[in-house]
């Protein structure tokens, strides 16, 4: 299973550099960052509907509160 979601930002490179950190890969879920045009293109990669929704949960957080800071 895979989810593409695009989260519009003012500075997607710098919420990129903030999260990087963070991006790790695990048993449950893959996970890739990418810069768009005003947006952070989000991929999320599991074999399971928990592992993949536990990704997006993760990391849709993550980068909301570093867009907020």
């Amino acid at each position: 299973m895979k989810a593409v979601i695009d989260i519009g930002v003012e500075n997607p490179d710098q919420i990129i550099k903030s999260i990087e950190p963070d991006v790790d890969q695990n048993e449950k879920f893959d996970v890739k960052l990418d810069e768009g045009e005003g947006k952070v293109l989000l991929t999320v990669e599991a074999r399971e509907i928990a592992g993949l929704l536990a990704g997006i949960n993760s990391y849709v957080r993550l980068i909301r509160v570093a867009k907020d800071v």
